[in-house]
């Protein structure tokens, strides 16, 4: 499984307002599918476990969450 794959997997529960059965773009706006500040520490916690990294706090910003594309560079 691809480090894009693997991201899209961990993202979905996060996303309330994505249909089960919809695309998630890498472009796409997370806080318009229902990612929320709360939901980011969360989803901040699952990234750095699932990838085995640790996120620098000057890194953590509403940018670095805006879209999967923005979360994948945080990681990679």
């Amino acid at each position: 499984m691809s480090s894009e794959e693997r991201l899209i997997a961990l993202l979905r529960p996060f996303l309330r307002l994505l249909p089960a059965d919809a695309e998630l773009p890498m472009d796409a706006e997370l806080g318009r599918l229902g990612l929320d500040s709360l939901q980011s520490i969360d989803l901040l916690m699952a990234l750095e476990q699932e990838f085995g990294v640790t996120i620098p706090d000057e890194k953590i910003t509403v940018e670095s969450f805006a879209t999967p594309a923005n979360v994948l560079a945080l990681v990679s």
